[in-house]
């Protein structure tokens, strides 16, 4: 990339100024090639998007960018969609763009099969839906997955879409794919975790960012906007079959534990209902064969993961006294609740020890029972499961819920209670269950640390689905700890049982099912109790489902004693 010029610059701020029709503001985005050159058709892009649309409404997009580490791949995508709607309009006031346009794809397309295009992680979904999107320019059929295409489809929005409409839709799709939320919120006094540390926000002004065939230079920091984003009735919709949809989740999230029979018997078992339609996925995390082959909506996907995961363990790291000071301390509460409760007991058998003082009654009473037998009181065994809620709307706490979850485990384990560490998230009619830990593996407490957050959760069916596998097992006390914020919200909808007609899963009707699930594994002798993740605003909610069983941690330094408490009133009554 060679240096830009003054000259260059003030073209492109011309250009912009010319197609916006005004010249009363300073560019915040300005477009160059290799050489240092403006391009004349993404300058104008770049201008007439001011023309045609109230540009202040896509601030808070912007906004939400530039909060990400990704943020040069979702500024891209998002002018990637825009020219789709800005072309039309301005091509009817200058017939000369028509021209530029296609020379401009022509010269894209030819780079890119030139090898000119980068191949870094962080650019190869733009790099492969700007392809796909300049091909259709060309009138070509481009050859990408059905999810880059499903993706594609979405984002190139239509040029009879207002501004509100094409806001709304960019904020609804960038928070269903990469899990970014562009609203605005009020002002209120949050509480940050001891060591918590807030991720680095680079400041990106002046930089140069990777933009169809050359560079975006961005001027200044986006400015305010009202609430963008929201909800849609509409589901994803891919070209999949149902089992290239399949594939394409174990490629995501790992293989399947279940065989196809095994699989379509649990579903005909747990997807009916409130649930009729969905789909299950459980899974340890194991890769599968299909996994080494990526598509670019997939790559940029794992390496967020990846970068997660490198969080979620510095996290831990950085605050190890404390967090090892809280696995003791739980651990020896536990440990007592359960010698005094869960202590064996020498009762009269009619095999086992001899017990010399009880010989004469066989003689005299013809009573058998002269032997002693250790047996727990009333309580048996015990298990726990914890149950993460890995949905989009707990992605600012994924540190701090994976070092919790890891601190529970890790003092379960050092009790000898044998316990089973899942999360859960939905996507495209998939509810995902990952298995980081299973009862008999205590050398995978790590494992939790791979725990990330991504797409809706439906709470309802994975409380079923943890009740189904829970039941399978032999203890005879069971414990769910489910860690949620308690807002269950999926794309799939319910069928409201009142008036028989489908309805959002979120809210009040979410609400309802998931109590009504966690009520229903209650009846069947299973302990489910909740660690609050989220805010004051949910309380409610969590009352709602859970009853009085749920506790809210607000500092690390408080998890031994909450979480210790909760555990000891369930082994208490067992």
């Amino acid at each position: 990339m060679k240096p830009i010029s003054e000259n260059q610059k003030r073209r492109a701020e011309n250009i912009i100024w010319t197609c916006a029709g005004s010249y009363g503001f300073s560019p915040d985005f300005k477009a160059f090639d290799r050489e240092g050159r403006a391009i004349l058709y993404w300058n104008c892009i770049l201008g007439a998007a001011r023309f045609h649309y109230d540009y202040a409404r896509f601030d808070p997009l912007f906004a939400a960018f530039e909060r990400e580490e990704d943020a040069d791949t979702y500024v891209g995508l998002f002018w990637l969609g825009l020219e789709n709607a800005v072309f039309p309009r301005e091509a009817a006031r200058r017939p000369v763009l028509a021209q530029l346009r296609l020379q401009y794809a022509q010269d894209f397309v030819a780079a890119a099969d030139a090898g000119e295009r980068c191949t870094e992680d962080d650019y190869r979904l733009l790099d492969a839906l700007s392809l796909a999107h300049w091909q259709r320019v060309l009138g070509e059929e481009p050859r990408m997955s059905a999810y880059d295409i499903a993706l594609l489809d979405e984002l190139e929005f239509g040029s009879g879409l207002s501004t509100e409409e094409i806001a709304a839709r960019a904020g609804e799709l960038f928070h269903r794919w990469f899990q970014i939320r562009a609203r605005e919120r009020r002002e209120q006094r949050s509480f940050r975790l001891p060591g918590l540390q807030k991720r680095k926000q680079t400041t990106r002004n002046g930089r140069l960012r990777r933009f169809g065939g050359g560079f975006l230079e961005r001027s200044r920091s986006p400015g305010g906007g009202t609430a963008v984003g929201g909800q849609t009735e509409n589901e994803l919709a891919t070209r999949m079959s149902a089992s290239e949809l399949r594939a394409f989740m174990e490629t995501k999230f790992g293989r399947s534990l279940y065989s196809p029979r095994e699989q379509a018997e649990a579903e005909r078992s747990l997807c009916i209902g409130s649930h009729k339609g969905c789909h299950l996925l459980l899974t340890a995390g194991e890769a599968c064969q299909k996994s080494q082959i990526q598509n670019a909506f997939e790559a940029l996907s794992r390496q967020q993961e990846a970068a997660q995961i490198r969080r979620n363990r510095q996290y831990y790291q950085a605050n190890l006294a404390r967090n090892r000071t809280a696995i003791s301390q739980l651990s020896d509460k536990i440990r007592n609740s359960a010698l005094l409760h869960l202590q064996p007991a020498l009762v009269k058998a009619n095999s086992g020890v001899l017990n010399g003082r009880l010989i004469w009654r066989a003689a005299v009473l013809c009573d058998e029972s002269v032997f002693l037998r250790r047996e727990n009181d009333d309580a048996g065994a015990l298990c726990v499961d914890l149950l993460l809620d890995a949905s989009t709307s707990q992605k600012n706490r994924q540190e701090t819920i994976s070092t919790q979850a890891y601190i529970i485990a890790e003092a379960l384990t050092r009790c000898g209670i044998p316990v089973r560490v899942m999360s859960f998230c939905s996507m495209t009619g998939y509810t995902i269950l990952r298995i980081f830990r299973d009862y008999r593996k205590i050398a995978d407490n790590s494992r939790i640390f791979e725990y990330v957050s991504n797409g809706c959760n439906r709470d309802g069916l994975a409380i079923r689905a943890a009740h189904h596998l829970i039941n399978r097992e032999n203890y005879d006390h069971k414990l769910l700890i489910v860690l949620s914020d308690v807002k269950p919200n999926d794309v799939v909808k319910i069928r409201d049982a009142g008036s028989g007609e489908n309805t959002d899963y979120e809210k009040r009707a979410g609400l309802r099912d998931t109590a009504l699930e966690v009520r229903s594994a209650r009846s069947d002798g299973i302990a489910v109790l909740c660690i609050f993740t989220g805010e004051d605003e949910d309380l409610v909610s969590a009352q709602l489902v859970y009853g009085r069983d749920f506790v809210r941690i607000r500092s690390m330094d408080q998890l031994a004693d909450s979480v210790g408490l909760l555990i000891q009133n369930q082994i208490r009554n067992y």
